[in-house]
């Protein structure tokens, strides 16, 4: 009997366990490795602090990359990275959907975009979204 129920718990897992979309799309004549300087938009929604952890993931990555509102964006910015956040709830708050785009930050010229989806019972920590979304758009 405890074996019935174990298995049936594996299979309840992998059953109601969502699969993770993630995509990106680079422009053929840029790639991103290319740049250094990088400034990430703050968004006024962000309670989260998401453009943070993607400035902190492009350091990480060796990019000289800052955050904040546009007003603040150095002037020898190359890129500029926009981003949307979706959070949810279910039984807590978690990080659903993320969208990142990078663009010229002279003439907004977009670069790549990247897109990443975790439905599910077990969700991967915002700064997982991110490196992996990064792993795509920087191959």
């Amino acid at each position: 009997m405890r074996l019935l129920t174990i298995l049936l718990l594996f299979f309840s897992a992998f059953v109601f366990t969502g699969c993770a979309t993630k995509t990106a799309r680079r422009s053929a004549e840029a790639n991103l490795a290319q740049f250094s300087r990088v400034y990430v938009e703050t968004r006024l929604n962000d309670n989260h602090a998401i453009d943070a952890m993607i400035a902190a993931e492009l350091r990480r990555r060796g990019f000289q990359a800052s955050h904040g509102h546009l007003t603040m964006m150095p002037e020898d910015t190359e890129i500029l990275i926009t981003y949307d956040a979706r959070w949810t709830w279910d039984f807590r708050s978690y990080l659903i959907e993320l969208h990142l785009s990078a663009a010229h930050a002279r003439t907004k010229k977009l670069i790549a975009t990247g897109h990443y989806r975790q439905p599910g019972l077990i969700p991967k920590k915002p700064e997982g979204m991110i490196a992996t979304l990064f792993d795509k758009l920087l191959d």
